[in-house]
């Protein structure tokens, strides 16, 4: 007997939170009690990270969702079968296959007749995965199934907008905040075009944009991406936030928000301010240093505190790393040599690639390394052993980045140690650039305030 959704997903839901888990430290949902837990709903988001993206939103959600996907996927044996099983739909993209595009009126009509349903159903607006942060087009096929729906029956269908921010999408062990937007009523919006439908078809697909770009990390224009990071250090997140574990996530999105208001808002000035960062990236480089080097935001008796403090951690936790890392190198190894041979150009596919080689191999190795230990060892130690590795592998990873980081670190304030003048001009230039985006940013927040005000004033009466 072929398995239900709704089975298939009851089964499968703690498994994959459990993976999910495994590979990101954290999962933040935000307003999470704003999808209903009955009723036709349409979920859309922003899409950033493949496969991954749906799964984040199945757990958000505390029922079923049926999404799309792209219909290649569907053609893989046993991974399409798992995909019907699910119930989720295929997709006819014109970038999959041309001929295949009039195929897609049927499977949204499909998504329409779920919601009719009242069943809950997702999609992509954007038709496929990126690594900008900047949204890319929204397609009109999110409307198209919601004004279907709501003629077919559907009055009560609320749009719901989800923003997927990640602190890193392809790195092991870190964040992600899934953010839950304002619902949209669908039906208003027939009600209040009337008879004009492709109005009310462009009026709902333009607020669909607009409320993702509200829940997503988002910036209007992608040029500004490189300096995301260079602001995020000027204008650090509350000392209260370092007990948040996404509380980079949320700084981030503040950021990015003051980003758009100024490029909308007063172009020029954010141009000069661009123009400025680029120069001063441009001199950083030329002498082999970058905005997050310690040599440039620290120093005297900081910075030299900073170095010696890291290669003491280094000295401590070095024998630790070392067995943790042996143990680990085979699988590691085989899992990056084959990932990168099938995984897509850019970072949509690296976590998914990870995950669906990792888990595998991992588990297999870590069964021959207990077999083998339990047999030529002792079975308790081979049992403490597999109990231990994988938080010491963490741990090693962790150890790792920050030999790289501090290695990096030691290069550069020898490379700049007879070069002062010139290293404290660069100092100055940042200084002075964190004090004008300083006053930009304070500039923000007082509209943003004003705004909040206003909304109360309003709403008061």
């Amino acid at each position: 007997m072929p398995l239900s959704a709704s089975s298939a997903m009851a089964w499968i839901r703690p498994v994959v939170r459990m993976v999910i888990g495994l590979y990101y430290s954290k999962v933040e949902v935000s307003n999470r009690e704003r999808i209903p837990s009955r009723g036709p709903i349409l979920l859309v988001a922003n899409h950033a990270n493949s496969l991954i993206d749906p799964v984040l939103i199945g757990i958000a959600t505390a029922r079923p969702v049926g999404f799309f996907a792209k219909a290649p996927l569907f053609e893989v044996p046993v991974f399409g079968q798992a995909l019907r099983a699910l119930g989720m739909l295929p997709a006819h993209r014109g970038m999959d296959d041309p001929s295949q595009v009039k195929r897609n009126v049927a499977t949204l009509a499909s998504g329409a007749r779920l919601l009719v349903r009242g069943a809950a159903v997702g999609i992509f607006p954007e038709g496929k995965s990126h690594d900008s942060l900047k949204l890319a087009l929204i397609r009109s096929g999110p409307a198209r199934i919601a004004m279907q729906a709501v003629r077919d029956g559907a009055r009560e269908l609320k749009v719901i907008p989800i923003g997927i921010n990640y602190e890193r999408k392809e790195r092991f062990r870190s964040a992600v905040w899934v953010r839950v937007g304002t619902p949209i009523e669908a039906a208003s919006f027939l009600a209040q075009y009337g008879s004009e439908e492709r109005q009310a078809l462009r009026a709902l697909t333009t607020e669909i944009e607009r409320r993702i770009k509200d829940v997503a990390i988002h910036l209007t224009e992608e040029n500004w991406e490189p300096f995301l990071g260079f602001l995020e250090i000027v204008f650090p997140p509350p000392a209260a936030g370092n007990s948040d574990p996404i509380a980079s996530l949320r700084h981030r999105k503040a950021v990015a928000d003051a980003i758009n208001h100024f490029l909308a808002r007063d172009k020029p000035r954010a141009e000069t301010v661009a123009a400025d960062l680029r120069q001063h990236f441009a001199g950083l480089a030329e002498f082999g240093l970058d905005m997050h080097a310690p040599v440039i935001r620290l120093r005297g008796t900081m910075l030299f505190a900073s170095l010696v403090g890291k290669v003491i951690l280094l000295a401590l936790g070095f024998i630790p790393a070392l067995l943790a890392t042996l143990h680990h190198l085979a699988p590691f190894l085989v899992v990056r040599g084959i990932g990168r041979r099938v995984q897509m150009p850019g970072r949509t596919t690296i976590s998914q690639v990870r995950l669906g080689l990792g888990l595998p191999i991992y588990a297999a190795w870590y069964g021959v390394v207990a077999w083998w230990m339990g047999r030529q060892i002792s079975p308790w130690l081979a049992t403490i052993w597999v109990l231990v590795m994988p938080w010491a592998g963490v741990f090693s990873l962790n150890y790792w980045r920050l030999a790289r980081d501090t290695s990096r670190a030691w290069r550069q304030e020898i490379r700049m140690l007879f070069r002062e003048g010139e290293l404290e001009k660069l100092r100055r230039t940042q200084i002075e650039l964190g004090e004008r985006l300083q006053s930009m940013a304070e500039e923000y927040q007082s509209t943003e305030r004003g705004k909040t005000a206003n909304v109360v004033k309003t709403l008061s009466g």
